[in-house]
């Protein structure tokens, strides 16, 4: 298939007004059907809950209680969708579960902190790593990219609002509240092909990958209920635009293959409505899954006959027969981006052509571009050419090299190239495409910020329900290299309550960690101490270090330099 066949480059395109005036594929729009606000009865005893969030939440009704499968991304959501389900079951809480390490930071919602270590919680055994590493190294990248992936920068309503997201209808409704999580650590583990009783119900766990390797298949032989996070009502997001760690498509294959096995008579899915009829599931799953292998199988077979990464997103297109799938549909992210995950996950980010280990720094190869063509305001009249014929790609990258070059038009070719990107955002039928190009059209005409974060997932509360180590950790990334520009330093931080000892040492511009304190004979240069609580505190910005040594709350000896870099009361 032709590059100037898409729609981002001159195809016709279906484009339609949804009732919060989004200009939208209508593709796109019609696939917010399925996301109505709704508690769906999918066996008895067994209700699955859409709509409240990106993530669903399953009640299956025990015998003294509900077990509840999944708690959304924050509190508020949480207690929606806690108000829908106790309104079809009238009995207490009796046990939590948790499908992978996503939509679980609503479950204070359902217990509160006195009920720690009383109600069972289960988990995959290696939750809590990925917990760590999501609220732990790069969460405040994580977040940003978060914000700008769900369209947390965008309107509500209008041109530039978002229908849905692809996997449910937001990820936070920061019109109608500010979210706030809290999280109940698991009380118990699983092995894979676990068969147990939870509260009179039985279940089967089985591990397996979705985006996450810490994933939790669980069956319900009882009502023949499988309840997933892998079989998406869209394309799986091999590859997410905000950054993930590899999801490896062979991986994925196994849970779906097991869910086929099992021949369950109801699919219940961590996103989109359930499905039932044994028939109906097994012919989604197959197409589901015969869609991530042709992914995998013909890239590979491109990196084998030589294909650049480049190459193969032009020549990888999906049969008619996964295309059209029931959940193959590419509402949340796109083909291309799969095909250059499987690429760099497989042999890294190299392709073949040996001008991109040392190319020409950007800036410069812009000048050259535009002098190439003229100039500026010849650039700029081939743009506009370019824009009247709906090669929208083209002209963004134009915009890009004449922005770059920062001459006197580059106001204009800034609009330009938001003009282009708002063009491409309308023509998607993927979410997490259209949040990224509107989201930069509305930075570029100086509309959004998207280094100011929205919203914000760490508190007092989330810290300590982490291994103290997590967060001790984010010093190596925060504290500035120049501390240790002079000589090598030693920190000893201790917390009470719980007591926890950690020796840091700063030299030559990076932080090496002891999980104790300093060893007899070391000089140490700072000493800071506070009890856990404060630490979580100072952690989810819910007090200041000021405020805290003003308090007592916090103590500290020594280099000046070192406790105010810790303790952010100085500028780092």
């Amino acid at each position: 298939m032709n590059a100037t066949l898409s729609p981002y480059m001159g195809a016709p395109v279906d484009v339609v007004t949804n009732p919060r005036g989004a200009i939208v594929n209508a593709s796109f729009a019609k696939h917010a059907e399925q996301f109505e606000r709704k508690a769906h009865e999918v066996a008895k005893g067994v209700w699955c809950h859409v709509g409240a969030c990106l993530g669903n939440s399953t009640m299956i009704e025990g015998k003294t209680g509900m077990i509840v499968v999944d708690t959304a991304d924050c509190i508020e959501q949480a207690v929606m969708q806690r108000d829908d389900l106790m309104a079809v079951c009238d009995k207490p809480l009796s046990a939590l579960v948790y499908t992978h390490a996503h939509y679980i930071f609503g479950s204070r919602a359902w217990s509160p902190v006195e009920d720690d270590g009383k109600l069972p919680v289960w988990a995959h055994p290696d939750l809590m790593r990925n917990m760590g590493r999501l609220v732990g190294d790069l969460s405040p990248f994580m977040m940003r990219r978060v914000a700008i992936q769900f369209g947390l920068h965008l309107p509500v309503d209008g041109a530039d609002s978002m229908p849905h997201m692809g996997l449910g209808p937001f990820f936070y409704e920061l019109d109608k509240y500010k979210p706030t999580t809290g999280f109940v650590r698991p009380t118990h583990t699983t092995t894979d092909g676990m068969a147990t009783e939870i509260d009179g119900v039985k279940f089967e766990f089985f591990h397996t990958w979705g985006d996450t390797d810490d994933t939790l298949l669980i069956w319900l032989p009882e009502t023949r209920t499988v309840i997933n996070n892998i079989a998406w009502p869209a394309m799986f997001n091999i590859y997410t635009l905000r950054g993930e760690v590899f999801r490896n498509p062979i991986e994925l294959l196994r849970g779906l293959d097991k869910i086929l096995e099992l021949q369950p008579e109801h699919l219940i899915g961590v996103h989109g409505i359930p499905i039932s009829g044994r028939e109906e599931i097994a012919k989604a799953i197959t197409e589901y899954r015969d869609t991530i292998q042709y992914i995998y199988d013909q890239t590979i077979g491109g990196i084998n006959r030589g294909l650049s990464p480049d190459e193969l997103v032009q020549t990888i297109r999906m049969p008619e027969s996964l295309a059209n799938g029931r959940l193959t549909g590419q509402h949340y992210g796109e083909l291309p981006y799969h095909v250059r995950q499987v690429y760099a996950g497989m042999v890294g980010w190299f392709g073949k052509d040996t001008v991109d280990l040392h190319p020409v720094a950007e800036a410069e190869e812009a000048r050259r571009i535009v002098a190439l063509a003229g100039g500026e305001d010849s650039f700029m009249t081939s743009a506009k050419a370019a824009m009247d014929k709906r090669e929208f790609a083209w002209v963004a990258q134009m915009a890009t090299w004449g922005l770059k070059v920062d001459g006197p038009r580059a106001a204009e070719f800034r609009q330009l190239k938001a003009d282009a990107l708002r063009a491409m955002a309308q023509a998607t039928t993927a979410a997490n495409t259209r949040s990224w190009y509107l989201t930069q059209a509305r930075e570029l005409e100086g509309h959004c910020d998207t280094t100011v974060t929205p919203f914000k997932i760490i508190n007092a509360g989330m810290v300590k329900q982490m291994p103290p180590r997590t967060y001790v950790n984010g010093l190596r990334f925060s504290l500035p290299a120049s501390l240790s520009a002079n000589g090598q330093k030693v920190l000893h931080v201790n917390f009470t309550q719980p007591d926890n000892d950690y020796t840091l040492v700063l030299r030559n511009g990076v932080v090496v960690i002891t999980d104790a304190a300093p060893s007899n004979g070391v000089k140490v240069d700072a000493t800071i101490s506070m009890s856990f609580d404060a630490w979580a505190r100072l952690i989810g910005r819910e007090a200041a270090g000021s405020e805290l040594l003003a308090k007592g709350d916090v103590k500290a000896t020594g280099d000046e330099a070192v406790i105010g870099a810790v303790l952010g009361t100085t500028s780092r």
